[in-house]
């Protein structure tokens, strides 16, 4: 089944089209295809996805300030991760993906170097703030990686509901928190979790 009219079809050259049955319509090094992808999402749009598409390639290492915020973020989250006997990630102290001057991106994978992906703190938001997100964001990574071998994928897993459902992080009474998603309960604040058993 084809889509838009006849006279869309035409075989015009235009760089929608392509003259090969890969499927792709547009082609990375064609000026013609570059500029027609720009004029579609926007200039903005279009830089940025150049130099995230730039920095998946060629990551570039944090600066000692985003290393501190970075640090400063994930700490507690790690101590999180020791307590309930999670694997630690690898966290790689560069930059993967351009989120501007408003975030600070590092890259965390496995310690096998399987299961890497993007990272983020946004540098408006207060320190709770920046820990209940990231947490958020470690808890997919931990998901993928319990799942992979084997086990229920929540982390970290509600004391109160036992491989019902996992903890949810936010901020109250500007903590950073784990909560009970079912009951609304602070469990504990986040890098204080108690040690499994």
């Amino acid at each position: 089944m084809s889509s838009g009219s006849s006279s869309d079809q035409s075989g015009t050259g235009s760089p929608q089209e392509s003259d090969d049955s890969s499927g792709s319509f547009l082609h990375g090094d064609d000026p013609q295809d570059l500029t027609f992808l720009q004029d579609l999402i926007g200039k903005e749009a279009y830089e940025h996805s150049q130099r995230s598409a730039e920095l998946s390639r060629h990551p570039r290492l944090l600066t000692d300030a985003e290393r501190a915020v970075l640090r400063e973020t994930v700490a507690p989250l790690l101590r999180d991760l020791t307590a309930t006997s999670m694997t630690l990630p690898d966290i790689r102290e560069e930059a993967h993906e351009d989120r501007g001057t408003a975030a600070v991106c590092a890259w965390i994978q496995g310690s096998d170097g399987i299961g890497g992906e993007g990272i983020w703190i946004w540098l408006d938001r207060p320190i709770a703030e920046r820990v209940a997100a990231l947490a958020e964001q470690l808890q997919q990574w931990a998901a993928d990686r319990l799942y992979d071998a084997g086990q229920p994928p929540g982390w970290p897993q509600c004391p109160d509901h036992p491989r019902s459902h996992e903890l949810s992080p936010e901020v109250r009474a500007s903590s950073a928190v784990w909560i009970c998603s079912e009951s609304g309960r602070v469990i504990s604040n986040i890098g204080t979790l108690a040690k499994s058993q």
